[in-house]
């Protein structure tokens, strides 16, 4: 699926939505984006908090707070969801959990119950994950090795019957 298709959908899908933008991480820049609000629009406030939602997910706050909950600053992203709010509108920013360099980013005016935005950007991960999934290597699957049955000339080896081991167990544990 293009990932312009699923903000498009995102925004369709939510009463209320004004921008969605899905932003790679490395370069804070927007891989796609859809915007009804003029302001946000005209302001360019969507390439804005593109840039700053790289800052809440991979600066030095979020280096700090890792460090401070006793985690390696070094091993990359600590913090996976971030919600603002401001005077008029709703800042919902979640890390793609299959590719840990995309955030989607969904805003919406103050009419959104914040609940049902949290789980329509939840459902939306799951689209982006697949759109933005990198090809794993292709590994062929080997030739199942041939399960000999046993011969009839075998004895029945009674010492392993389940039975006996979990008795054998609770004389044990009653010692």
């Amino acid at each position: 699926m293009r990932l312009q298709s699923i903000c498009d959908e995102i925004m369709d899908d939510v009463d209320g939505a004004l921008g969605c933008a899905l932003v790679d991480l490395g370069t804070g820049l927007p891989l796609a984006m859809t915007v009804t609000s003029d302001e946000l629009l005209a302001s360019g406030a969507m390439e804005t908090l593109a840039a700053a939602g790289t800052d809440y997910f991979r600066g030095e706050v979020n280096h700090q707070l890792q460090s401070a909950m006793g985690g390696d600053p070094g091993d990359g992203g600590f913090v996976e969801e971030i919600q603002t709010t401001t005077e008029e509108t709703y800042h919902f920013m979640c890390v793609v959990p299959g590719n840990r360099q995309t955030v989607l980013l969904l805003i919406t005016d103050k009419t959104v119950n914040l609940g049902l935005g949290w789980v329509a950007v939840r459902r939306t991960l799951r689209r982006v994950e697949e759109g933005t999934r990198r090809p794993e290597a292709r590994v062929e699957p080997s030739a199942p090795s041939p399960i000999e049955p046993p011969s009839p000339k075998d004895p029945p080896d009674n010492r392993t019957n389940g039975m006996n081991r979990r008795i054998g167990r609770s004389r044990l544990r009653h010692r």
